[in-house]
């Protein structure tokens, strides 16, 4: 589940709903890359989730070109940093089973 179009046109200081459609369209993908990137199903209920989609919608609205002269992340700053706590970590490393003494 997006979130909110009345949350987007909020966070994006919009009163008309002229861009609703392609709104919609950047917080279905937004969720979406939320989800992949921390493992987790999107969940517009949780404040990091929701906020870091928040900043991902905006970029898309404002900047609809891949990279501009003017920002070359890809991402929108704090992205990585509120989903860094949600990511499940996948390292490789397996804690070894201690030995019960018989």
């Amino acid at each position: 589940m997006p979130l909110p179009i009345a949350l987007i046109r909020a966070h994006l200081v919009i009163d008309h709903e002229d861009d609703d459609q392609i709104l919609t369209h950047y917080s279905n993908v937004a969720a979406m890359w939320v989800a992949a990137y921390t493992g987790q199903p999107f969940d517009p209920a949780n404040a990091l989730m929701a906020q870091a989609a928040l900043l991902l919608v905006a970029t898309q609205y404002e900047s609809r070109e891949a990279v501009t002269f003017s920002n070359a992340y890809q991402l929108p700053f704090g992205v990585h940093d509120l989903l860094s706590p949600l990511k499940e970590r996948v390292t490789g490393y397996v804690a070894p089973v201690a030995e019960v003494a018989a």
